[in-house]
């Protein structure tokens, strides 16, 4: 650094203004920490607690799960990680072995989310937090109901979703064949069966590129990449973990489900059925929400998604602080 430019600023001195936050308000109200969370079959995730400096929620926490080709720090997650906490609600936005490039490169197997996200709820365990509210975006939206469903963790108190898909097997093939996937879903589905042979050897998964998969265009940009494997366990026509209609049923604990109101992915009849679902198989209660006019990932409309879903959470707490039994982990 030149001292030409250092004197030219000791001579401006408190003319110099400061750098307004590029996201949102200041954020200096908190404390963010990286954190590595390991599971019990040896892997290894990034996550990011985010702690209100000030909170009387000491030992409440939100647990936030990405969606399709995300990651913690991205888009939906860290939008919510921040609404959260500006009002005092403690938060950890983790990975899973579903983020970034996992289902490009055979190591993002759906049904093993269970294991990343057990491992996030034991970090917040050890950090005192004795009360959880799962959070889910897209495909996290079906990642933490089929972990609730399945684990159950008497900390958690409450599921919210965002864009929960009722199925991601037909969300992929309606949007396959809206644009005329190359291969289209039935022929991945002959490919993957060829090629693995009725096994589940990773040795012998390969990379599929489907073009034509999220655009009507051959251009990259709207193509996808998978393994065998990886489309098989998360998209494939038995991939009974990425079905949230079964799941929603076996929820013991609260659930509200806030859905965009132009969803191309989501067809708005999906959201009523979910409910349906939901108290057909006993979930206590449920609450659907519609952010009107927004998309899939809530373009223009993040905020108004993050405040529907602190409402819904903000509320459930206050259910609990009304006379509903409390965990006592100590």
């Amino acid at each position: 650094m030149s001292t030409d430019w250092i004197r030219h600023a000791q001579r401006r001195g408190s003319h110099i203004r400061p750098r307004h936050p590029r996201f949102g308000r200041d954020d200096r109200s908190i404390e963010t920490r990286l954190l590595l969370m390991e599971t019990e079959d040896g892997n290894k995730w990034d996550g990011m607690m985010f702690t209100p400096r000030e909170t009387s929620l000491t030992r409440t926490a939100a647990l936030v799960i990405h969606g399709s080709v995300g990651n913690y720090l991205t888009g939906m997650p860290r939008r919510l990680a921040f609404g959260f906490a500006q009002v005092g609600i403690p938060v950890l936005t983790a990975n899973t072995r579903m983020a970034n490039y996992g289902a490009f490169f055979g190591s993002g197997l759906l049904e093993q989310v269970p294991l990343d996200i057990d491992a996030a709820v034991r970090t917040l365990r050890r950090r005192g937090f004795n009360r959880i509210v799962l959070v889910g975006y897209s495909m996290g939206s079906t990642m933490v109901t089929h972990y609730q469903a399945k684990v159950a963790p008497p900390e958690v108190v409450g599921v919210c979703t965002l864009a929960h898909p009722l199925s991601l097997p037909q969300s992929l093939r309606r949007r396959w064949e809206r644009f005329g996937a190359v291969p289209d879903y039935n022929e991945m589905t002959r490919m993957v069966q060829r090629g693995m042979v009725g096994t589940d050897d990773p040795k012998r998964d390969r990379i599929v590129l489907v073009e034509r998969a999220s655009g009507p265009s051959h251009s990259p940009m709207h193509a996808e990449i998978w393994t065998y494997r990886t489309w098989w366990h998360s998209r494939g026509p038995e991939a009974l973990t990425a079905e949230s209609r079964r799941w929603v049923g076996v929820l013991r604990v609260p659930l509200g489900i806030i859905q965009a109101g132009s969803d191309l992915l989501i067809p708005r009849s999906e959201g009523p059925e979910l409910v349906k679902l939901a108290r057909d198989g006993g979930c206590p209660d449920v609450h659907l929400e519609y952010i009107d006019g927004a998309d899939h990932v809530f373009t223009g409309a993040q905020g108004a998604a993050v405040h529907a879903a602190r409402r819904w959470i903000t509320g459930r707490l206050r259910d609990l602080q009304d006379g509903q039994e409390i965990p006592d982990l100590e």
